[in-house]
Formats: C-alpha cells, structure tokens, sequence
C-alpha cells in the first residue's frame, strides 16, 4: 500500500524527446576553457620537476660532501714529508 502511494505520488516526466536536442559526441569539445586549464596544468608540472631536480641535486650534493667529510675523518693524518726541493731557496 505504501509502495503505491509513492509511485503514485512520483510525478512522471512531461514533455517530448524533440525538446532536447541530440548531441553528437564526435563534435564536443572543451573549448578555450579546457586548453586554458591543460596550458595551466602543464606549466605546474613543469616548474615542479624543475624544483624536484634542483631539491635532488642538493641533497646529493650534501650527502658527496658529508661522505667526503667522513672519508677524511676516518683516514688517519700521516704527516707529510716536504718534498726535495720545494723547502730550499733557488741557488743561481
């Protein structure tokens, strides 16, 4: 009884199919709307992997010079002898 009350209360659609035009999905385009947002969408991922690589450039940078850093501290420091030559004045 309920579920005939609903139905009977749900309005039914008035109107004819010709009131509607038919578009042709071939011939829809998005428009200057959608280049606009795609140009937009690529000049974003362009200035981050331009970012990206700087910011992966550092950090490589950093971790050569810390790797340096412990390749010194860990090598023991010899001495060095002056080699012959360097620590005697020119003789004419």
């Amino acid at each position: 009884m309920i579920a005939a009350l609903v139905l009977a209360a749900t309005p039914t659609p008035t109107g004819t199919a010709s009131a509607t035009p038919k578009v042709d999905a071939d011939l829809v385009t998005p428009g200057l709307a959608g280049f606009v947002m795609l140009f937009a969408l690529a000049v974003a991922v362009y200035f981050l992997g331009r970012s990206m690589a700087r910011r992966i450039r550092r950090v490589n940078h950093r971790a050569r010079l810390e790797e340096q850093e412990r390749a010194a501290a860990a090598a023991p420091s010899a001495p060095t002898a002056p080699s012959e030559g360097r620590d005697r004045p020119a003789q004419d």
